[in-house]
């Protein structure tokens, strides 16, 4: 079971720190594959705002969401949550990317 109450999502920034975005999203209680859903889905968002008016940003989403979520689950610190990100291929990213 996790046991972090809050997990803050940053968006890996490719410009400049200053327009960082964050998003929270609350863990305590809940199932591992809900919990890293509903971190791809802040990752998610937070891609699509950063890389609004990116003449690539079809290629970069799916990246971008896969080095966000990986992020928010190393600060996460948990073994379960790891083991599960761990286990979702590429192929997950790029489909979640093209919706």
């Amino acid at each position: 079971m996790i046991r972090l109450l809050v997990i803050a999502i940053t968006a890996l920034m490719a410009t400049t720190a200053a327009n960082a975005g964050e998003i929270t999203v609350k863990v305590r209680g809940r199932a591992t594959p809900v919990v890293h859903a509903e971190i791809v889905d802040a990752a998610r968002q937070l891609c699509k705002e950063d890389l609004a008016g990116n003449p690539q940003a079809s290629d970069l989403t799916p990246f971008c969401i896969r080095e966000v979520t990986r992020d928010a689950v190393v600060r996460a610190n948990n073994a379960e949550l790891r083991a599960y990100n761990k286990g979702q291929g590429r192929t997950a990213y790029l489909r979640l990317a093209t919706r």
